[in-house]
């Protein structure tokens, strides 16, 4: 026990040195208070004891809020603005079917402590020498003491709306911490007996959390839905079977369990942004499978003709047609993948609205037509365009006072290309949610049509603006396409913010509409302008 608590301290120490030294060079960069911040500050013992402290607090904050965020603006706060009339004992009873359905089943099945890939747990094993198994068993106590530590304040807060004891609120998270353990066990034994790191099988996760997360919000709906989780967690049996499986579980994991092959497994080859050999590796041979291809079929006729078209071009358009067309398959790829889900959510939501036509009703639809602001977020392919952008073309290049200097003739290149793409998938939303309101409304309400089609063709403009600019802003990625930068990440979660907000207030559909197109009208007229006067000092390799 004493050498896990060993463990457990390194990797704070660890994270905590991490967060100190990025907090000092993002506090550089800062107009006024940067001048006062020296390159002696990394050196300086008490100065970064002090920052370390500050950092300690900020984790245990930043992981307080996750849970609260979580647990009351996931969970809570759509129970209260669409339950009226329920009293606090269904209410609760709605509380832990969603916990159950979201934090249980579709948690449990899309991640995996020992099976994850990060960037904490290469540095430890590959680069201090640390012994997996010891990392692991060490990670797995303060993964999950944590867990309960956080979501037991959250939920306990969140309960004492509901007029629930603590005591109780306590005990569910206990046991959903157990089923977390549970799980862990569940996906290692997999890895061991197929060889298979369920977590990486993106089709197998994706339909897991669209099921999961139906469950669970159905019940918000007119449809009489029976609440299984609640069920499950209020069984005093199946609760106590919970609880001795898990500690059972957790004895296993933390004592009997040699972790080395799971380990060795996902820090070798799980990701490869991890290892730059492997990345670089990993690239190469799909440029020659790509060139292969291009070779073998009639396509070498049409990217020959697409080259010349290029060369007689001139200048930053010369550049960015050949990139285009170099690395086509690059942004083709992620594209036909977002096809491929939005022609499964289409027939999915298809298949609902032919069952249950008649008990939702086209207003209850309208409540949630914020969740389209994340479908399209998730949807759109700025962010893998920009990251390919960088390392393809720009890693390079901006190492030159030049080429930030002209990056809004780029900015505009890249732009008309990101939205090309992005109307396209927008449009392929629209029309597969249309069918399902035309199912739901019977061919006669052409208005929540029309407001559906103008809000996600401007999504579709809004987030490819919004990828852009804030790469030529702020330019978040290293040299290993790591994302450290801070004010990347804050930008990125108000759109998160503005989702939870407009889920509060509830607008009308149309209402909601014209907001996005104002919003969207102001940010494309702006982002030419930003980037003009940002770029240059700010569009560098970090």
């Amino acid at each position: 026990m004493q050498e896990m608590f060993s463990t457990v301290s390194r990797m704070r120490q660890l994270q905590i040195i991490t967060l100190v030294n990025r907090l000092i060079y993002f506090m550089q960069r800062i107009p006024v208070v940067g001048r006062l911040v020296s390159e002696q500050t990394y050196a300086a013992f008490r100065t970064k004891r002090i920052l370390g402290a500050i950092a300690v607090i900020l984790m245990f904050v930043a992981g307080l809020l996750e849970s609260l965020f979580y647990i009351g603006g996931m969970l809570a706060l759509p129970i209260f603005l669409w339950t009226e009339g329920y009293n606090t004992t269904e209410r609760f009873a709605l509380l832990l079917h969603m916990y159950f359905c979201i934090s249980g089943v579709m948690a449990g099945m899309t991640s995996a402590k020992v099976l994850e890939s990060n960037k904490l747990k290469y540095t430890a094993v590959r680069l201090m020498r640390i012994v997996p198994t010891k990392f692991m068993r060490a990670g797995l106590f303060y993964r999950y003491t944590t867990f309960f530590l956080y979501q037991g304040i959250a939920f306990s807060l969140v309960s004492w709306f509901f007029d629930f004891s603590i005591s109780h609120a306590l005990l569910i998270v206990g046991v959903m911490t157990i089923w977390r353990v549970m799980s862990e066990v569940i996906h290692l034994a997999i890895f061991r007996w197929k060889g298979t790191i369920l977590i990486q099988k993106t089709w197998i996760m994706g339909l897991v959390m669209i099921l999961t997360l139906t469950a669970a919000y159905l019940p918000l709906t007119s449809l009489s839905i029976p609440l299984g989780g609640a069920v499950i967690l209020d069984q005093r049996w199946l609760v106590t079977l919970i609880l001795l499986s898990g500690t059972v579980a957790g004895y296993i994991l933390l004592k009997h369990t040699d972790y080395t092959a799971a380990v060795r497994a996902v820090t070798n080859q799980a990701d490869p942004l991890l290892n730059t050999e492997i990345m670089m590796a990993d690239l190469q041979q799909k440029m020659v499978q790509s060139k292969d291809h291009e070779h073998s079929s009639d396509s070498s006729a049409n990217l020959h003709d697409r080259v010349q078209t290029s060369l007689d071009k001139r200048g930053y358009e010369q550049i960015h047609n050949l990139l285009f067309t170099r690395y086509d398959h690059l942004v083709h790829l992620p594209f036909r993948r977002r096809l491929t889900a939005i022609m499964i959510i289409g027939l999915l939501l298809s298949f609902l609205a032919l069952i249950f036509r008649d008990h939702v009703s086209l207003n209850t639809v309208e409540r949630f037509t914020p969740i389209l602001i994340m479908a399209m977020l998730s949807l759109t392919i700025g962010r893998e365009v920009c990251k390919g952008l960088f390392y393809h073309c720009d890693m390079q290049l901006m190492r030159y006072s030049f080429y930030r200097k002209h990056a809004k003739q780029h900015f505009r290149l890249r732009f008309r290309s990101v939205l090309s793409l992005n109307l396209k998938l927008g449009a392929c939303l629209a029309a597969v949610l249309s069918i399902s309101i035309l199912v739901l409304s019977e061919g006669k309400d052409i208005s929540t049509l029309l407001a559906i089609w103008f809000m996600t063709m401007t999504l579709s403009i809004f987030f490819s603006v919004h990828h852009l600019l804030v790469y030529y802003v702020f330019q978040p990625y290293t040299t290993e396409l790591d994302t450290n930068n801070p004010l990347f990440t804050l930008v990125n979660s108000l759109i998160s913010l503005g989702f939870v907000i407009t889920m509060f207030l509830g607008p009308t559909l149309w209402v909601l509409t014209v907001i996005l197109i104002v919003l969207t009208v102001g940010y494309l007229f702006s982002a030419v302008p930003v980037v003009s006067k940002y770029a240059q000092n700010n569009f560098r390799v970090k």
